[in-house]
């Protein structure tokens, strides 16, 4: 219950992966219409984590009940279950290795943690893959020296399990493999007979998992393709990340993960402190996943999203000595109260303008204009959801950001080529009347550049929607929507537009 309010309560935009590598995919899948990226012209992407949604677009649409609203909640929703799961999983791994009590403590950190609120319900193949570590991680044949007391060496079926779902994860995220691999040559190092564990568990399961990607990529792509290879390929060997921002190889010590466990660092350090020797496989894992994700130009924080359920056990590990006693209730505390703020203000206002805009794009039956209706977002690269979240066969268009494939000298992307000179694009590129959009979505901060467009061709603003208190100059602190007005058959009698259609906030 708490994950599908945790659902609810989201309401904002983090990364454009959450819309265009997992819905807006599975909505092309089933309704023949959207946009797919260049990372799946490529191959880079594999099918399995947007075919989930696919699937409950179309049960919905043999339902009828394929409404806008639903299809843009319905995933959500789905992702907020698996998240419980999740969250269920990390008690349950705690509870393994650090004992009942702290178990309890850690699965309230892991509820009360910011981050993992902002991102436990976005469809993102991030969320999916620590999901699907934290399950795997419960069923991991840890050395008995790490188990809390009562607990059982083996768990039934434990190691293909485990392997189940590792496998699972990898096929969601290949970077899964950076946690995985080692633990895996871990398990085989301790395990008497390697030969045996290799043929009846790995190999069987390694294959089966390889076996299902492939063929559900085959299907989907309509050509055989091996998608892990081509994300090491892109990635490592030519980095092509770097092409949407490098950082320093310490960004992960200074900023990441201070970031991304915030406050929770405190019961973090503690539990560092008291249990550093029985757990120090943790930290040695998570050592080596910052150290890998360090060695790659292009840093985010949620490439490191899979060390919480580490970090939340070891904080476990602080709790289970101090239950029962003052200072767990007020560590507890302190967490709600430097955490919750933050969650809520990054859930439901902070980055929120750009769904608002789709969401009302979506409201605006654009589909029943008579004329055809365009539009154009004039925004950085991918900044709004798109047929996703609008629902509607019209014709849309957004600044493009492909990275320079095909090695052409003085490559320029075309988003940095229009905010170089915003009027003369969209002079070059919409002269003609004939040509022009009837909406034009773009942020305040553009207003000013494009204001002599905006007039020469009759555009009104018709609506605008909050979007954050922290601009920058491609980013305002508003998005605005702009129509031709020039339309007799669509206008009001007001100025804004027929059939409930777009009018001015």
């Amino acid at each position: 219950m708490f994950r599908w309010l945790n659902s609810f309560l989201v309401q904002t935009f983090y990364v454009p992966d959450e819309y265009w590598q997992s819905v807006e995919v599975a909505h092309k899948m089933v309704y023949g219409y959207g946009h797919l990226t260049w990372e799946w012209k490529k191959g880079l992407r594999g099918y399995t984590y947007p075919a989930m949604f696919a699937a409950v677009h179309k049960l919905l649409a043999v339902l009828k009940l394929d409404f806008g609203p639903v299809l843009v909640v319905t995933p959500r929703v789905m992702q907020a279950t698996f998240s419980a799961f999740g969250d269920l999983f990390v008690y349950r791994f705690t509870r393994r290795l650090v004992g009942v009590h702290g178990a309890a403590w850690a699965l309230m950190c892991q509820i009360c943690s910011w981050f993992i609120f902002y991102t436990a319900t976005r469809t993102l193949s991030n969320t999916m893959e620590t999901i699907l570590t934290s399950f795997a991680l419960y069923y991991y044949p840890w050395p008995e020296a790490m188990l809390a007391k009562g607990q059982p060496k083996f768990l039934p079926r434990g190691t293909k399990l485990y392997l189940f779902y590792a496998s699972l994860a990898c096929i969601m995220r290949p970077t899964a493999g950076i946690v995985w691999l080692p633990l895996m040559l871990w398990h085989l190092v301790r395990t008497n007979n390697k030969v045996m564990t290799v043929i009846k568990d790995y190999i069987p399961i390694g294959l089966l998992a390889l076996l299902w990607s492939m063929c559900i990529d085959r299907i989907c792509y309509g050509k055989w393709v091996f998608v892990p290879y081509n994300f090491v390929h892109f990635n490592v060997f030519h980095d092509i990340g770097a092409f949407y921002g490098s950082h320093p190889f310490y960004w992960y010590l200074t900023q990441g993960v201070p970031v991304v466990m915030a406050t929770h660092m405190v019961p973090f350090l503690l539990g560092v402190k008291v249990s550093w020797r029985r757990l120090k496989p943790l930290l040695i894992l998570m050592a080596w996943i910052i150290a890998v994700y360090s060695c790659l130009s292009h840093k985010e924080f949620r490439f490191i999203l899979p060390i919480m359920p580490l970090a939340i056990c070891i904080c476990g590990a602080f709790f289970q000595l101090v239950h029962g006693s003052s200072r767990a209730t007020w560590t507890v505390a302190f967490l709600v109260v430097t955490n919750l703020p933050v969650a809520l203000y990054t859930g439901m206002l902070h980055q929120r303008g750009t769904l608002d805009v789709t969401m009302h794009l979506q409201m605006s039956q654009l589909e029943l204009e008579t004329k055809g209706p365009s539009v154009l977002f004039l925004m950085p690269c991918h900044s709004t959801p798109y047929y996703s979240h609008v629902h509607q066969n019209v014709t849309m268009r957004f600044l493009g950001c492909e990275p320079n494939l095909r090695n052409r000298s003085n490559y320029r992307e075309e988003a940095e080529t229009f905010y170089d000179a915003p009027g003369k694009w969209l002079q070059r590129e919409y002269g003609s009347k004939t040509k022009q959009p009837s909406y034009l979505v773009f942020f305040n901060t553009l207003q000013p550049k494009i204001g002599g467009y905006l007039k020469r061709n009759v555009y009104e603003k018709v609506a605008s929607f909050f979007h954050t208190h922290f601009p920058t100059e491609r980013v305002g602190k508003h998005v605005y929507v702009f129509a031709k007005v020039n339309m007799p058959d669509m206008m009001g009698p007001e100025g804004g537009l027929h059939n409930g259609r777009i009018r001015g906030m």
